[in-house]
């Protein structure tokens, strides 16, 4: 189960996402989690490379917001900055480890190359100004099919509110641009729910943050190629065929 891991001197910032039910959540659906099965360069020709995966590069790499592994297609980067995203929020949403819409529950699709390296092929909206934790309406467990309690929902937004109030003073202190980690806000403070932040003028609130999943056992998962995926009912239809 994920958790927050904090010292005592930075208590009052303690990861309140997960540390609220560690005690009595449970799995509220336990179906498998489709997880789509496709080669480096059929990933590609949906508008995504993984280089360390063999793809060739496409024309706007995620290098700069903190992920030199991916790049994405003019195509998919037009209909993503149509729905208000940027390129940095896009690669740090690709680069999240998101399993669920947070604000629906339904599954998010993604492509999967090992357990260490899952792609998402969409986002919900309330991504695109890279700080899904405070835009969404989050009612769900980013990584697990948990619903979060109102209280639950109230502790969590309190606490993204001081998160985001450190950062944004962390930056304004420090000059800071470019990738970092929560670490760098100050000694012995920790919060697992980011993998690692970004400062750039191109994010609406000058950050953003990529997000890191859980820390014990991941959900069950099937494989399933992509048009097996597309006749679900419960899942996030993948960008392309938003366009369509």
């Amino acid at each position: 189960m994920k958790r927050v891991l904090v010292s005592p001197a930075v208590i009052s910032l303690a990861g309140i996402w997960v540390l609220a039910f560690l005690a009595n959540a449970q799995g509220q659906d336990n179906a498998p989690v489709p997880k789509i099965i496709l080669s480096a360069q059929e990933l590609r020709s949906l508008g995504i490379a993984v280089h360390s995966q063999g793809a060739e590069e496409l024309p706007h790499g995620c290098r700069d917001s903190g992920n030199p592994d991916l790049s994405v297609s003019d195509e998919m980067l037009r209909h993503f900055k149509a729905r208000g995203f940027s390129l940095e929020s896009l690669c740090l949403g690709l680069s999240s480890w998101v399993l669920f819409d947070p604000e629906t529950g339904r599954t998010i699709p993604r492509v999967a190359f090992s357990r260490d390296l899952e792609i998402p092929l969409n986002l919900p909206d309330c991504f695109k100004n890279a700080v899904p934790f405070l835009d969404c309406d989050n009612r769900w467990v980013h990584w697990e099919l948990y619903e979060f309690t109102e209280q639950e929902r109230k502790d969590n937004l309190d606490h993204e509110k001081r998160v985001d109030e450190m950062v944004r003073n962390y930056i304004a202190r420090n000059g800071v641009s470019g990738v970092f980690s929560i670490e760098a806000l100050g000694q012995g403070v920790f919060d697992s729910s980011f993998e690692w932040f970004l400062a750039s003028p191109e994010l609406p609130r000058g950050y953003g943050y990529a997000l890191h999943g859980g820390e014990g056992d991941d959900p069950e998962s099937e494989d399933v190629d992509l048009s097996t995926y597309r006749k679900e009912a419960t899942v996030l239809s993948t960008w392309q065929d938003d366009v369509q």
